[in-house]
């Protein structure tokens, strides 16, 4: 999970440092690309044309279709908190 959200980060980072290089989706089939209300933004490059996704707080991934919960959400949840106390008790 540490390694998902360090990715979604480092994401967020690329999109600012080289937002130049992106232009925004405008095709149908690119703006069906992204899930979950991801922005599809087209990148060009040497190697061809790219779709990329910057997800919505929560998502990630290559299309933003993984869910990932918030921490604090998971930690005030009373269920985690009783197998918590269960397990190092």
């Amino acid at each position: 999970a540490r390694w998902e959200l360090a990715e979604s980060l480092l994401q967020d980072v690329f999109w600012v440092v080289r937002s130049e290089v992106f232009k925004p989706c405008v095709e149908d089939k690119d703006l069906a690309f992204c899930l979950n209300e991801g922005e599809c933004s087209i990148i060009e490059t040497v190697a061809g044309v790219h779709r990329h996704c910057r997800c919505k707080e929560g998502y990630h991934g290559l299309r933003c279709d993984q869910f990932v919960p918030k921490t604090d959400a998971i930690l005030s949840d009373p269920r985690f908190i009783k197998w918590t106390y269960h397990k190092w008790h």
